[in-house]
C-alpha cells in the first residue's frame, strides 16, 4: 500500500500535486483516499469542481459516533475524500483537530473497510510540530514527499521538514521519499532555481522524484476548479503527473 504525506511551504503547490497524483493513481486502478490536513478545508475541492465538502471535525462535533459512510465523500473518479477542517481562526488548536480526525479514521478502520491501497495526506504548509506532524507519525503515512521550488523560503521550509523527518526516524515514523520540484520564475531564473534545488536535494541525500513544469495549463485547470488530468488529459503536463504517480507507487507502494 502507498501511504504518503505531502509537505512543503504554504502555496507551493501541494494540493495541486496531491490532487493530480490522486487522479492518476485512481485511473491506474487503485483505490485512493485523499485526506486534506488543513483547517481551511480546501484540499479536495478540485475533485468536486470547486465545491467544498463538510469538514470531518464539524461532523464529529455534531455526532461523535458518526458512521464511516457519513464521514467520507467520493469523487467522480472514485477517490475517497476527507477534509479535516479546524477551529475558528484564533480559537482552538488546528493541529489537535488533525490528530482527532486521523485517530477517527484509524478507529473506524477506514482504510481496511474501504479497500484503500493508496492514502495521500495533503498537510498544511511547513508546520511539523504537534498535530501537524501526525500524518508522519507511526501508524499513518509511511513516507513524506516534500514539494519545493528553488526559491529561498521554499528551500528553507524543505530543510526544516527534512530535519523533522530525520529527528523522528528513531521512533519509526515516516521516511523521506524525495523532493517534488515545482518550476517557478522566468526563463532566466528557472535554471538557477533548479540548480539550487538539486544542490539542496543532494545535501539531504534524497532524489528529485519529478519536476512539475511551470505551465499556463496548471493555472487554467485551477481556474476551472478541476484537476489538470481532467481538463487536459493529453497534455505533456498530465504525463508528468502520471509518471510521478507511477514512480511513487512503484517505489513506495509496498
Amino acid at each position: 500500500m502507498l501511504s504518503l504525506a505531502f509537505y512543503g511551504k504554504g502555496g507551493i503547490g501541494k494540493s495541486t500535486t496531491c490532487t493530480n497524483v490522486a487522479v492518476a493513481l485512481a485511473r491506474m486502478g487503485h483505490t485512493v483516499l485523499h485526506i486534506g490536513c488543513d483547517p481551511k478545508a480546501d484540499s479536495v475541492r478540485a475533485h468536486f469542481h470547486g465545491e467544498a465538502i463538510v469538514p470531518l471535525l464539524r461532523l464529529l462535533h455534531t455526532n461523535p459516533n458518526l458512521p464511516l459512510e457519513e464521514a467520507i465523500r467520493t469523487s467522480e473518479e472514485g477517490i475517497v475524500c476527507v477534509e479535516t477542517g479546524g477551529p475558528t481562526p484564533g480559537l482552538g488548536c488546528a493541529g489537535r483537530g488533525i490528530g482527532m480526525v486521523l485517530e477517527y479514521l484509524a478507529r473506524t478502520q477506514a482504510v481496511q473497510k474501504l479497500g484503500i491501497d493508496c492514502v495521500l495526506y495533503d498537510v498544511l504548509g511547513d508546520v511539523v510540530c504537534g498535530g501537524f506532524s501526525m500524518p508522519m507519525r507511526k501508524g499513518f503515512a509511511r513516507h513524506v514527499a516534500i514539494v519545493s521550488s528553488g526559491e529561498a523560503m521554499a528551500l528553507y521550509a524543505m530543510e526544516n521538514i527534512a530535519k523533522a523527518i530525520s529527528n523522528f526516524k528513531s521512533r519509526g515514523y515516516a521516511s523521506l521519499a524525495g523532493i517534488i520540484a515545482i518550476e517557478r520564475g522566468d526563463a532566466t531564473i528557472r535554471p538557477l532555481a533548479q540548480q539550487a534545488l538539486e544542490a539542496a536535494a543532494a545535501k539531504l541525500e534524497t532524489p528529485i522524484l519529478a519536476t512539475i513544469p511551470q505551465s499556463p495549463l496548471v493555472f487554467a485547470a485551477e481556474g476551472q476548479h478541476s484537476p489538470l488530468l481532467t481538463c487536459y488529459p493529453e497534455s505533456p503536463e498530465a504525463a508528468v503527473y502520471r509518471d510521478l504517480a507511477k514512480t511513487l507507487f512503484e517505489r513506495f507502494g509496498n
